[in-house]
């Protein structure tokens, strides 16, 4: 049987920077790495928006990306 082992996570906070040339919607993002495995949602969610209150443009989006090893 398969063992999962969870590894690293990060935080990926995607903002919106406007309309590009084309029209289309231009997001730019930035990533925290060294996220806690185990932290809450809205633990995370607070972070995420304390730290795009300190941005430039808008929050789009909050990732959480997790990481995991088979073996």
């Amino acid at each position: 049987m398969a063992t999962v082992f969870k590894n690293n996570s990060s935080l990926k906070l995607q903002f919106d920077k406007g309309l590009g040339t084309d029209g289309k919607a231009v997001i730019g993002s930035k990533t925290f790495a060294n996220l806690k495995v185990d932290a809450l949602a809205d633990d995370i969610l607070a972070v995420a928006n304390a730290i795009a209150g300190l941005q430039k443009h808008d929050l789009y989006e909050v990732l959480k990306l997790d990481s995991s090893s088979i073996s």
